[in-house]
């Protein structure tokens, strides 16, 4: 008797070894023929051009030819999908916001994407200030004259990417705080024309997208949502010296891989390290107003945990509802 239950002990042991070797899990994991970043906003956005900073840089680490391709609009939901339904030898990693990934699916009622579980994060993009920017030739030019403005009667209204992204959010937060009456507009493709010729009155966006236009003289930045001023927009006034300091955020992007990229994890994540680390691309950050965030994966995850308990707050407190 003791020798039969060792003969299906053994038996049995064999088998299960047998199945976790052939299991999906073990099994070898895809060869990247390409590394493929997915940017849920348009051309010119500063997603957009994070990608296209770091993609060469990464392939190069990975061996692989890189590109950057643009999918815009739902706010997220199709960059998310694109990048998901992807062959996983394509490469395909999401670089956006946690809005773009945690709430994209949100506002058209589908399940919530978890970026812990349907997708792998990669690492962290940057850290960066946001500010508050309007037409250079707008006739309120300040954050007070704007609040003047609505109360006199003067239509306003702002843009942003889409409903229940962090500008929204940021946005109705600010409108509230400060008793403006705005109206909102989604946009698909980029609001900045519409805002440098005054069809729209004011964006809350991340810096370095309105940088550019700022020094060009064809945007305004009427303040910046953060503790101090910003070194390269000395002039203009911190949000919290203005007297709301509840209104201080800073953001920043993250690198996420789909589930079926789990096994690269580790080196995409080393390969984004190494690069973020680059003196030139700590130059190209430090001129654009951003800081690199060479995190490692348990750190990025960190990061993406807390990132989500303050979002989920603005929601609820915004919106009335979360994920």
């Amino acid at each position: 008797m003791q020798t039969d239950r060792r003969a299906f002990l053994q038996t049995t042991m064999g088998l299960v070894a047998g199945w976790s070797t052939t299991s999906p899990r073990a099994q070898t994991s895809p060869e990247l023929k390409m590394l493929q970043f997915v940017v849920p906003t348009p051309p010119g956005s500063q997603p957009d051009v994070l990608a296209r900073w770091l993609v060469d840089p990464m392939a190069r680490r990975a061996k692989v030819p890189g590109s950057v391709v643009n999918r815009p609009g739902a706010a997220g939901a199709i960059a998310a999908d694109a990048v998901l339904a992807a062959d996983p030898s394509s490469g395909s990693l999401l670089l956006g916001g946690l809005d773009h990934v945690a709430y994209s699916h949100v506002n058209s009622n589908r399940r919530a994407l978890d970026p812990l579980i349907d997708f792998v994060p990669v690492g962290a993009v940057n850290r960066d200030t946001w500010v508050i920017a309007t037409a250079a030739d707008q006739r309120a030019s300040s954050l007070t004259a704007l609040v003047q403005a609505s109360r006199a009667g003067v239509p306003i209204s702002y843009g942003t990417s889409g409903e229940g992204g962090t500008a929204h959010l940021l946005s109705v937060r600010l409108c509230k705080a400060l008793g403006l009456e705005a109206q909102h507009v989604p946009y698909k493709d980029s609001y900045l024309p519409d805002l440098i010729s005054g069809r729209i009155q004011f964006v809350l966006a991340p810096t370095p997208a309105v940088l550019p236009q700022i020094k060009g003289g064809r945007l305004r930045a009427l303040a910046a949502l953060t503790d101090e001023r910003i070194g390269v927009l000395n002039a203009v006034p911190s949000i919290r010296e203005l007297g709301w300091q509840d209104q201080v955020f800073y953001g920043g992007l993250f690198l996420f891989a789909p589930a079926s990229l789990s096994a690269y994890q580790g080196r995409l994540n080393g390969w984004l390290v190494e690069t973020l680390r680059q003196p030139e691309i700590v130059a190209r950050y430090h001129e654009a107003a951003i800081e690199p965030t060479p995190l490692n994966v348990e750190e990025t995850r960190q990061a993406i945990t807390g990132r989500l308990r303050l979002l989920d707050a603005m929601r609820m407190a915004v919106l009335g509802r979360s994920r």
